[in-house]
């Protein structure tokens, strides 16, 4: 417990004051190491921010590591009316020459008319096969057209149900089934021989279930839908209406834009990495004296501004395709020389970035680096925070220990004033009383 204190009472000296004084006096190293774990916290928030661009820009490597990755393709139709079409990394460039002889179509059968949606439809079993597969409805023998059709809605996979009005009048309604995918797989019967009662309902086919056929390059095709991603490799086909007789011309083409645009990703990444780490660098950088900033750099600088070793390609440099140093330690994208370096080499342009048997560019250098300095176990950001974070620890445990030894201090002085208040009031009660005595 606090010894009381007592203020001034006897000296009229603002003893509490002083020795509040006398304790910030003590807290100076206490300040230092505060400020000194403000700084190894500040480097490891810095260092998360350090990683975030490193792993953005090999993120925008990923899209040029790989040929199907790299050789971004786009595909064009000279009519359009009849399909449309898209291409994914799996294409392979190339022209094709499609005709559309019919579309595929859904099954639609339709009822016998009915006077109206209410009218009883019978009791008993109703069998819909699809695919093979049968389901059956067990009716009671109030159900109604319209219950029908919210039967079969809800618990019939496959088929759809809607009452055609044909606003007639007397028999105006019809049950129409269809199915809801085209092609003959898809196509469906209904058993109604199980009914008894009311008015069963009698279905007449009326769109025959049919495949989509085309032809291309003269090879004929037939399609279970009016989409298909496996016709062609790499190629979505989406079919509009027949051709009538004429002939689609589709061509797939390397999409220099594409490429283009993935490659301007990776140096505006690249730059922005850079940008942070000359930030860090300056005198008010939180990473200034820190090695992992200075070893990323170095690692990074050295795979942009050194000659492609395990290529197999022609091209071994990035200012071969347009890509050259910058202010400071940034890198300069010319779209054009790339544009005119990939057509005059696309495989050489394609070899120096991706990976493949024999063949390093450097998407795959790039990545690596990034992978070994940012593993979990062994890599520079985890050796980095583990020691700031064994700094920030230490800094810790010797706050805690100075705060202890001021408050004992603290006690100490608190205990010596109010002794020297007690004298001076007992030395100044003696002194009254010899006063006294005089009188």
């Amino acid at each position: 417990m606090s010894a009381v204190a007592f203020s001034g009472l006897a000296s009229g000296l603002d003893t509490g004051s002083i020795v509040a004084q006398l304790v910030e006096l003590k807290r100076a190293p206490i300040y230092r190491l505060e400020d000194r774990r403000k700084g190894f916290q500040n480097q490891l928030s810095s260092l998360v921010e350090l990683k975030t661009k490193l792993i953005d820009m090999q993120k925008a490597m990923h899209d040029l590591d790989t040929a199907h990755e790299f050789s971004s393709l786009t595909a064009s139709l000279n009519k359009e009316d009849f399909m449309t079409v898209s291409a994914s990394s799996e294409a392979a460039a190339g022209t094709y020459e499609i005709k559309i002889d019919n579309l595929a179509k859904s099954q639609k059968d339709s009822s016998q008319s009915y006077d109206s949606v209410d009218d009883l439809v019978g009791s008993g079993i109703i069998s819909f096969t699809i695919n093979g597969e049968t389901t059956d409805l067990n009716l009671g023998g109030n159900t109604t057209l319209e219950g029908l059709k919210d039967m079969v809605n809800n618990d019939i996979p496959g088929i759809s149900a809607t009452i055609i009005n044909d606003g007639s009048g007397s028999g105006a309604y019809t049950l129409q089934l269809s199915s809801e995918l085209e092609g003959t797989d898809n196509a469906f019967s209904v058993d109604v021989s199980g009914l008894s009662g009311g008015t069963t309902p009698l279905f007449t086919n009326s769109v025959p279930a049919l495949d989509a056929q085309i032809e291309i390059d003269g090879t004929i095709i037939t399609m279970g839908s009016n989409s298909s991603d496996d016709v062609i490799s790499g190629l979505t086909l989406d079919l509009l209406k027949g051709s009538d007789g004429e002939t689609i011309i589709l061509k797939v083409n390397v999409d220099t834009e594409g490429i283009s645009t993935k490659v301007k990703t990776f140096v505006d990444k690249y730059n922005d990495l850079f940008a942070y780490i000359k930030e860090q660098s300056g005198s008010e950088g939180a990473l200034r004296k820190n090695p992992t900033l200075r070893s990323v750099a170095r690692r990074i600088e050295n795979l942009a501004v050194s000659s492609l070793s395990d290529g197999l390609g022609d091209i071994s440099r990035f200012n071969e395709i347009g890509i050259t140093r910058g202010d400071g330690r940034s890198l300069s994208f010319d779209e054009e020389d790339f544009k005119e370096a990939l057509g005059d080499d696309f495989n050489g342009v394609r070899d120096f970035f991706i990976e493949r048997d024999g063949n390093l560019g450097k998407g795959y250098l790039f990545d690596q680096a990034v992978e070994n300095m940012t593993d979990s176990i062994d890599g520079l950001f985890k050796i980095s925070n583990d020691a700031l974070n064994k700094k920030i620890e230490y800094a810790d445990q010797r706050i805690d220990r100075y705060e202890m030894s001021i408050e004992s201090y603290r006690l100490t002085m608190e205990r010596k004033f109010t002794a020297m208040e007690l004298m001076v009031s007992q030395l100044q009660a003696q002194g009254s009383y010899l006063s006294s005595l005089n009188s």
